[in-house]
């Protein structure tokens, strides 16, 4: 298995959000295909992946920070193009279960916002979903997480 970690992107960052996973589990991938669009506090960017193979497992979610080094999924260089490893076969049934509502949801519910003002929004007890953005195209400002928590 190889294990794909966040990389260390700027001097001063330590953690990054994962904001897109273009890849899910079973997916076979080529060398250098992009797997996940993550941001820091300064930019966005893109992990691809390091070799060819199936990807076995997604460690960090959409939507959740990892730290400089944490393992962000694995691959199993030995996973064939269009083929799922043993075990992870689905029926049509569970298939059509994950194409309808809960991506919906998940999609409408994740609010873009950088892991600063979202640490800060979990520090002061805000639900960013709530907050309606004043900054430039509706973002979410500091001030914004402030005034929605009362301070």
């Amino acid at each position: 298995m190889i294990e794909i970690r966040l990389p260390q992107l700027a001097e001063d960052v330590n953690e990054s959000l994962m904001v897109l996973w273009f890849v899910s589990v079973g997916d076979f991938v080529e060398k250098g295909q992009p797997l996940v669009e993550i941001q820091t506090e300064k930019a966005v960017s893109e992990i691809t992946a390091e070799s060819s193979g199936t990807i076995q497992e997604i460690a960090v979610k959409r939507g959740d920070s990892a730290k400089v080094g944490d393992v962000l999924a694995t691959i199993d260089p030995e996973g064939v193009p269009g083929k799922r490893s043993a075990g992870q076969e689905e029926t049509p049934a569970q298939v059509m279960a994950k194409e309808t509502e809960p991506k919906k949801q998940e999609a409408s519910s994740f609010v873009r916002v950088s892991p600063r003002l979202r640490r800060l929004a979990k520090d002061l007890g805000v639900n960013l979903e709530a907050v309606k953005g004043s900054g430039p195209q509706g973002s979410i400002t500091e001030e914004d997480i402030r005034y929605e928590s009362g301070l």
